[in-house]
């Protein structure tokens, strides 16, 4: 019933006894007040939970629940007292709702109902900390558009171009790990270019909703409207992380998890007037139940619109780009009997083809099963990953089925993703079984030459197959160890192991067509040319191709011990040069590789002869990599490219313009090897008395110094360096120059 309305009705029985003028007398003025508590009672402005406004009628919160079994609802903070200020049912509503006028952003509060039972927001933003009918578990008021994004907006996602990362925020990186506490958002962004240096495009957080403890993996949430706040740093330290993500052109997923939520610290339970009325769950026998905690009742109009809003909330609020959501297999079927739940269904057909589809195009949503006729854009495809593994796992080459291997990766395009590495394939949670893939390999040896050539040749199936590719963090830098959630990366790794992270590098470059070499990686179309299963053959070659003729992409990979000099291909799709852009056995990515392998393919007729190194990838196309030197003669493929239309062309020692420097000088000068004038040399020398300018003409790409000494065989000072000139005349002038001999020489920096 209308609180408002049993104060008037009191106040109008008190004054009935009295003398009728009496009570005209009296009532009259108050007649205004009563009919702004009426008004004021019940909120007209918008927004569930705690919602603050400024307007022309004053500055405060809007507080509005959802509370169908409540006689009474009364909002109790900070900033009253702890007293209560009373909330109106908005018609039959079942939602109760009150302006209240001058609260602070950062106040605490709870809600009081039917006199009894304090419970915090269901909708809140941020807490204090979890807890079950706890004092010290409070709803913090938080301004949703106080946050400075500067600009920032959710960045597109592509399934074609995305390569995923997913991580852990507590335990992606620590600065200070014996503090007693997780990594924060604010550590995580202090990362985000080695990121952005690697080419990842996407980072896929673990459950970032507040849960119990310092320490968890996210999939007990105890507030799932909430930020995790002392752990790692509330909704602000999120938007901040986001923000600064999309500043290095990274998109921001969260896994979500709806079809559970607890099991502890969790006041949904309760709400609203104790757990003998848990409408937030389906509490029939069968359906009520998941092996991680209660099930929502999908089928109640104020369950669904609270997890659709969860879903708007950061998309909207937070600028997430995408989702991917946790067990929703858990969501649309129960056991025994895997029967399915078609209100969950229809939710999640809702979510993705209203609110993100038609809604908010760009966005991404995958997930983590069951995927198929619910509207999502990929489904994480552990089937696959475990064929993979199931592959380099095993130590003897001739027990490797290629057929197998071909046949899982052959299907189904961009809409799965692809891995070798996840929390739960990597996670303590999991057990003993749950490793690293080099530890799974060789847990003798996990940093020894096999477990790193099988586990890397893997990562490249992923990274060249129809899929999206995603990492768990650390599989760059070779982490071996468990992931834990108390147990953070070391970040020294990327420094002993740099050759592995060069790898992933290289990889997720071509990936994504960075260097613009592979473009038939980002394309839909495969198809196999090798499928070697003899022995002693375990070769898989296959084409990656889109829609023109010239984003072709041969891949090769060797999955025996032994170099293989000399294979002969049939059926490349077009005669001419392919240039071997990555080769997984360069000593680049191992120092104990052995540089074995092509180098360019000279095809004719569509016949190409190979060779390549043990358990090595080979990535081919009709574009040199700018940065390579296909033919070995000390002149980049670019270089080369640029001067002489061919990358393979150019005579490293010959000088074709005759200006007194070859080829090799000319790269290293930034200068042009076809332009006489154009050379890195001093031109003139004007000396007087003490002083000297010095002029050279050079190139205007490359850094230079200029070094002197008293003798010819050195040592050398450098006395001026200067960045890339802007001119091609450069000079230098010296002055108080002593009397003795020097010598003057210029160098280009690299």
């Amino acid at each position: 019933m209308n609180q408002s309305k049993l104060l008037f009705i009191s106040l109008g029985t008190v004054v009935r006894w009295k003398s009728q003028f009496r009570c005209v007398a009296w009532l009259l003025p108050l007649l205004p007040l009563f009919i702004a508590l009426a008004v004021q009672a019940q909120s007209a402005r918008p927004g569930m939970g705690a919602t603050p406004y400024a307007d022309a009628l004053g500055t405060g919160v809007t507080f509005r629940v959802w509370s169908p079994h409540a006689t009474s609802v009364a909002v109790r903070g900070s900033f009253n007292g702890w007293g209560s200020t009373a909330m109106t049912e908005e018609g039959a509503t079942d939602i109760w709702s009150v302006d209240v006028s001058n609260v602070p952003n950062g106040s605490q509060y709870k809600y009081f109902v039917n006199g009894t039972y304090w419970w915090k927001d269901p909708r809140s933003r941020a807490v204090t900390q979890s807890g079950y009918d706890s004092p010290n578990a409070n709803s913090i008021v938080y301004d949703p558009n106080a946050f400075n994004w500067l600009g920032d907006t959710r960045l597109p996602v592509s399934s074609s171009n995305l390569v995923i990362y997913e991580m852990h925020i507590g335990a992606f990186y620590d600065p200070t790990p014996s503090s007693g506490g997780p990594g924060k958002f604010a550590n995580a962004v202090a990362k985000l270019d080695h990121l952005a240096s690697l080419g990842i495009n996407a980072v896929e957080l673990l459950p970032i909703a507040e849960f119990p403890t310092e320490y968890s993996w996210g999939y007990n949430l105890a507030d799932p409207y909430a930020v995790e706040n002392s752990g790692y740093g509330g909704p602000d330290g999120l938007k901040t992380f986001v923000r600064e993500a999309h500043t290095r052109g990274i998109r921001v997923l969260l896994d979500l998890v709806h079809n559970h939520y607890g099991p502890n610290d969790l006041e949904l339970y309760g709400f609203d007037i104790g757990p003998a009325n848990r409408f937030y769950f389906n509490t029939n026998a069968g359906i009520c139940c998941t092996p991680w905690g209660d099930r929502p009742n999908y089928a109640s109009e104020g369950v669904r619109s609270y997890i659709i809003d969860n879903f708007k909330m950061w998309m909207d609020e937070y600028h997430v780009d995408g989702f991917r959501w946790d067990a929703v297999g858990a969501m649309r079927y129960y056991d025994p009997g895997h029967v399915n739940i078609p209100e969950a269904d229809s939710l999640i057909q809702y979510i993705n083809n209203t609110e993100i589809r038609a809604n908010r195009p760009g966005v991404i949503s995958i997930a983590e099963d069951e995927a198929f006729g619910q509207g999502f854009h990929g489904e994480w495809d552990r089937g696959f990953g475990d064929v993979l593994i199931g592959q380099v796992v095993e130590s003897n080459d001739s027990n490797r089925n290629m057929n197998t291997l071909w046949n899982a990766m052959n299907g189904n395009g961009f809409f799965r993703v692809a891995y070798t590495e996840t929390h739960d394939l990597v996670g303590n949670l999991n057990g003993s079984g749950a490793q690293r893939l080099p530890t799974r390999i060789q847990s003798a040896d996990p940093t020894g030459y096999f477990a790193r050539k099988r586990s890397m040749l893997a990562a490249a199936v992923t990274m060249t197959m129809p899929a999206t590719p995603m990492l768990f963090m650390g599989q760059e830098m070779l982490a071996t160890q468990q992931f834990a959630d108390n147990s953070p990366l070391d970040w020294s790794r990327t420094i002993t192991y740099s050759n592995v992270v060069n790898f992933y590098r290289d990889l997720t470059h071509l990936r994504r067509n960075l260097d613009g070499v592979s473009l038939g990686l980002t394309g839909p179309n495969v198809t196999s040319h090798v499928v070697r299963n003899d022995a002693p053959w375990k070769l898989l070659a296959f084409h990656r191709w889109g829609a023109g003729a010239n984003d072709q992409v041969m891949v090769i990979m060797n999955f025996t011990a032994n170099s293989i000099p000399s294979y002969i291909i049939n059926t490349w799709p077009v005669s001419g040069k392919w240039y071997v852009n990555f080769n997984s056995d360069w000593t680049r990515y191992g120092s104990d590789f052995g540089n074995y392998g092509s180098s360019v393919v000279n095809v004719t007729g569509g016949s190409g002869e190979i060779a390549i190194g043990p358990y090595s990838v080979l990535i081919l196309s009709r574009q040199a990599h700018p940065d390579l030197d296909s033919d070995g003669d000390g002149l980049l493929n670019g270089w080369e490219q640029q001067y002489f239309g061919d990358p393979l062309i150019a005579v490293a020692n010959d000088d074709d313009d005759l200006d007194g420097a070859s080829n090799l000088q000319e790269q290293a000068a930034g200068t042009n090897p076809n332009l006489t004038g154009s050379v890195l040399k001093f031109t003139e020398i004007q000396s007087t008395v003490g002083n000297l300018t010095l002029r050279w003409i050079g190139g205007q790409t490359a850094r230079q110094v200029v070094q002197q000494s008293s003798n010819l065989s050195g040592p050398w000072t450098s006395i001026f360096t200067n960045p890339p000139p802007t001119a091609v005349m450069n000079s230098l002038n010296l002055s108080n120059l002593v009397s003795s001999p020097r010598f003057y020489r210029i160098q280009v920096l690299p």
